[in-house]
């Protein structure tokens, strides 16, 4: 945290690496974000504000957000629950 800055309590999450990714995105590609900002340093930085919709053609195609905003997003999502068993019960 830079000097003379207050934690708020929504910080970004670090990122831990390839050997630790995101729940949901295990086994994606990964790009160096380096290489988007270069080109279009103005579309990453609205994208690191909020989720950003990118569309193709005129139609939504793809949602890029910060990986804290995702995993928020994911940790937040309903899932079945697990069932242990014979679920006949016999």
């Amino acid at each position: 945290m830079a000097a003379g800055r207050t934690t708020t309590g929504d910080e970004p999450i670090t990122t831990a690496g390839p050997d630790n990714p995101a729940p949901g995105l295990e086994g994606v590609p990964r790009t160096d974000i380096d290489r988007v900002e270069h080109l279009v340093p103005s579309f990453v930085e609205a994208a690191l504000r909020s989720p950003l919709v990118l569309t193709r053609h005129g139609r939504e195609a793809f949602v890029l957000m910060p990986l804290d905003v995702y995993r928020r997003f994911w940790s937040s999502v309903p899932r079945p629950p697990l069932i242990e068993g014979d679920p006949e019960g016999s």
